[in-house]
Protein backbone atom coordinates (compact mmCIF):
# COMPACT_ATOMS: atom_id res chain seq x y z
CA UNK A 1 0.00 0.00 0.00
CA UNK A 2 1.34 3.05 -0.73
CA UNK A 3 1.10 6.26 1.58
CA UNK A 4 2.51 9.54 1.59
CA UNK A 5 2.88 9.85 5.25
CA UNK A 6 3.96 13.51 5.76
CA UNK A 7 1.57 15.98 4.14
CA UNK A 8 0.25 19.12 5.86
CA UNK A 9 -2.76 20.85 5.64
CA UNK A 10 -3.71 25.04 5.90
CA UNK A 11 -6.69 23.48 8.41
CA UNK A 12 -4.43 23.01 11.15
CA UNK A 13 -1.01 24.10 9.95
CA UNK A 14 -0.74 28.20 9.07
CA UNK A 15 2.85 27.08 7.13
CA UNK A 16 0.82 24.99 4.43
CA UNK A 17 -1.51 26.18 1.63
CA UNK A 18 -2.64 22.93 0.65
CA UNK A 19 -6.91 22.35 1.03
CA UNK A 20 -7.07 18.88 2.71
CA UNK A 21 -9.46 17.90 0.01
CA UNK A 22 -7.91 19.33 -2.69
CA UNK A 23 -4.69 17.04 -1.10
CA UNK A 24 -6.69 13.36 -1.25
CA UNK A 25 -8.08 14.19 -4.87
CA UNK A 26 -4.30 14.84 -6.52
CA UNK A 27 -3.30 11.81 -4.61
CA UNK A 28 -5.71 9.29 -5.64
CA UNK A 29 -5.35 10.92 -9.45
CA UNK A 30 -1.33 10.16 -9.20
CA UNK A 31 -1.88 6.50 -7.58
CA UNK A 32 -1.36 7.15 -4.01
CA UNK A 33 -3.28 5.23 -2.31
CA UNK A 34 -3.45 6.73 1.45
CA UNK A 35 -2.29 10.13 2.82
CA UNK A 36 -1.69 11.40 6.55
CA UNK A 37 -1.66 14.44 7.77
CA UNK A 38 1.07 15.34 10.09
CA UNK A 39 0.55 18.72 11.09
CA UNK A 40 2.52 21.09 12.82
CA UNK A 41 2.12 20.05 17.02
CA UNK A 42 -1.49 19.39 16.24
CA UNK A 43 -3.93 16.53 15.51
CA UNK A 44 -7.00 16.03 13.24
CA UNK A 45 -10.49 15.30 14.92
CA UNK A 46 -11.19 11.49 14.37
CA UNK A 47 -14.50 13.28 13.67
CA UNK A 48 -13.40 14.97 10.56
CA UNK A 49 -11.09 12.36 9.32
CA UNK A 50 -14.02 9.91 9.47
CA UNK A 51 -16.01 12.48 7.57
CA UNK A 52 -13.16 12.33 4.81
CA UNK A 53 -12.44 9.25 4.56
CA UNK A 54 -16.80 8.31 3.66
CA UNK A 55 -16.82 11.39 1.38
CA UNK A 56 -13.33 9.87 -0.88
CA UNK A 57 -13.83 6.13 0.17
CA UNK A 58 -10.31 6.62 0.66
CA UNK A 59 -7.89 5.93 3.41
CA UNK A 60 -7.23 9.16 5.24
CA UNK A 61 -4.83 9.02 8.63
CA UNK A 62 -3.33 11.11 10.84
CA UNK A 63 0.10 11.87 12.90
CA UNK A 64 1.89 15.30 14.09
CA UNK A 65 5.07 16.56 13.68
CA UNK A 66 6.42 17.54 16.89
CA UNK A 67 9.45 19.55 17.23
CA UNK A 68 12.45 18.54 19.98
CA UNK A 69 15.52 19.72 20.72
CA UNK A 70 17.13 16.77 18.08
CA UNK A 71 14.85 17.94 15.16
CA UNK A 72 11.37 17.52 13.88
CA UNK A 73 9.46 13.81 14.75
CA UNK A 74 6.86 12.49 13.39
CA UNK A 75 4.80 11.30 16.17
CA UNK A 76 1.81 8.71 15.43
CA UNK A 77 -0.24 7.43 18.37
CA UNK A 78 -0.79 10.41 21.06
CA UNK A 79 -3.97 11.87 21.77
CA UNK A 80 -3.40 15.37 22.67
CA UNK A 81 -2.17 18.24 20.75
CA UNK A 82 1.73 19.24 21.52
CA UNK A 83 2.25 22.52 20.38
CA UNK A 84 6.05 23.25 22.60
CA UNK A 85 9.21 22.26 21.85
CA UNK A 86 9.88 18.75 23.60
CA UNK A 87 12.64 17.14 24.81
CA UNK A 88 13.53 14.07 22.97
CA UNK A 89 13.36 11.94 25.95
CA UNK A 90 10.22 13.14 27.12
CA UNK A 91 8.64 12.78 24.32
CA UNK A 92 10.05 9.17 23.49
CA UNK A 93 8.88 8.02 26.96
CA UNK A 94 5.29 9.24 25.63
CA UNK A 95 4.79 7.84 22.42
CA UNK A 96 5.78 4.97 24.12
CA UNK A 97 3.64 4.77 27.18
CA UNK A 98 0.69 5.09 24.23
CA UNK A 99 1.88 2.52 22.15
CA UNK A 100 2.95 4.80 19.22
CA UNK A 101 5.34 4.75 16.62
CA UNK A 102 7.99 7.69 16.11
CA UNK A 103 9.84 8.61 12.53
CA UNK A 104 12.58 11.13 12.61
CA UNK A 105 11.60 13.67 9.88
CA UNK A 106 14.30 14.63 7.14
CA UNK A 107 17.38 14.11 9.99
CA UNK A 108 19.61 16.10 7.71
CA UNK A 109 18.04 19.04 6.17
CA UNK A 110 19.99 21.79 5.64
CA UNK A 111 23.45 19.98 6.77
CA UNK A 112 24.73 20.77 3.46
CA UNK A 113 24.46 24.17 3.46
CA UNK A 114 27.35 24.27 6.18
CA UNK A 115 29.52 21.50 4.29
CA UNK A 116 30.68 17.87 5.93
CA UNK A 117 33.66 19.33 6.99
CA UNK A 118 32.83 22.26 8.84
CA UNK A 119 30.25 20.22 10.78
CA UNK A 120 32.39 16.97 10.54
CA UNK A 121 29.41 14.99 9.97
CA UNK A 122 30.05 11.17 8.30
CA UNK A 123 28.01 8.79 8.43
CA UNK A 124 30.22 7.06 11.25
CA UNK A 125 29.61 9.85 14.04
CA UNK A 126 25.84 10.46 12.79
CA UNK A 127 25.03 6.75 13.63
CA UNK A 128 26.25 7.68 17.09
CA UNK A 129 23.31 10.28 17.46
CA UNK A 130 21.61 8.34 20.86
CA UNK A 131 18.15 9.66 19.10
CA UNK A 132 18.40 6.96 17.11
CA UNK A 133 18.04 4.37 20.03
CA UNK A 134 14.62 5.79 20.46
CA UNK A 135 12.73 5.99 17.33
CA UNK A 136 11.02 3.78 15.16
CA UNK A 137 12.00 4.80 11.61
CA UNK A 138 13.84 7.48 9.58
CA UNK A 139 12.51 9.99 6.85
CA UNK A 140 14.78 8.32 4.15
CA UNK A 141 12.92 10.41 1.34
CA UNK A 142 12.07 13.45 1.66
CA UNK A 143 10.04 15.60 -0.94
CA UNK A 144 11.53 18.81 0.73
CA UNK A 145 14.97 17.33 1.24
CA UNK A 146 18.03 17.31 -1.33
CA UNK A 147 18.71 13.99 -2.97
CA UNK A 148 22.06 13.96 -1.18
CA UNK A 149 20.67 14.91 2.18
CA UNK A 150 18.05 11.93 1.63
CA UNK A 151 20.95 9.44 0.83
CA UNK A 152 22.80 10.60 4.06
CA UNK A 153 19.69 9.77 5.81
CA UNK A 154 19.18 6.32 3.82
CA UNK A 155 23.01 5.66 4.40
CA UNK A 156 22.27 6.22 8.88
CA UNK A 157 18.96 4.02 7.81
CA UNK A 158 20.90 0.94 6.50
CA UNK A 159 23.76 1.44 8.58
CA UNK A 160 21.79 0.90 11.96
CA UNK A 161 19.01 -0.91 10.63
CA UNK A 162 16.20 1.13 11.24
CA UNK A 163 14.15 1.19 8.26
CA UNK A 164 12.89 4.36 5.88
CA UNK A 165 9.34 5.98 5.30
CA UNK A 166 8.88 8.45 2.56
CA UNK A 167 6.87 11.40 2.65
CA UNK A 168 6.71 14.77 0.41
CA UNK A 169 6.53 16.82 3.47
CA UNK A 170 3.76 18.60 0.78
CA UNK A 171 2.34 22.32 1.85
CA UNK A 172 1.38 22.89 -1.84
CA UNK A 173 -0.79 20.52 -3.92
CA UNK A 174 1.98 20.02 -6.59
CA UNK A 175 4.10 18.31 -3.64
CA UNK A 176 1.61 15.55 -2.57
CA UNK A 177 3.33 12.07 -3.61
CA UNK A 178 6.69 12.77 -4.43
CA UNK A 179 8.41 10.56 -1.95
CA UNK A 180 6.27 7.93 -0.57
CA UNK A 181 6.39 4.53 1.79
CA UNK A 182 5.52 1.29 0.11
CA UNK A 183 3.90 -1.02 2.79
CA UNK A 184 3.93 -4.49 2.28
CA UNK A 185 0.37 -5.01 4.22
CA UNK A 186 -3.19 -3.16 3.18
CA UNK A 187 -3.47 -0.43 6.39
CA UNK A 188 -6.94 0.30 7.22
CA UNK A 189 -6.67 2.49 10.46
CA UNK A 190 -4.47 4.68 12.70
CA UNK A 191 -3.99 1.16 14.57
CA UNK A 192 -2.92 -0.66 11.79
CA UNK A 193 -0.53 2.04 10.53
CA UNK A 194 1.06 2.16 13.74
CA UNK A 195 1.86 -1.80 13.85
CA UNK A 196 3.16 -1.41 10.17
CA UNK A 197 5.51 1.12 11.45
CA UNK A 198 6.87 -0.62 14.07
CA UNK A 199 7.00 -4.21 12.10
CA UNK A 200 9.47 -2.67 9.38
CA UNK A 201 7.25 -3.99 6.44
CA UNK A 202 7.76 -0.88 4.35
CA UNK A 203 10.31 0.62 1.99
CA UNK A 204 10.75 4.13 0.94
CA UNK A 205 11.46 6.29 -2.65
CA UNK A 206 10.72 8.95 -4.62
CA UNK A 207 7.04 8.80 -6.22
CA UNK A 208 5.49 11.23 -7.91
CA UNK A 209 7.66 14.33 -9.47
Amino acid sequence: MIIDLHVHTRHLSGCSKLDPEEAIRQAKSIGVEGICFTEHGKLWPDSDLDYLNRKYAYPVFCGMEVETKDGHMLVFGLTEDQPAIMDSGDLCRKVDDAGGAIVYAHPFRGFLLFGFADLQLTIQNACERSIFNMIQAIETFSGKSTKKENEMALAVSQKIGIPGTGGSDAHLVSEIGRCATFFEDKINNREELIVALKSGRFRSDYFHR
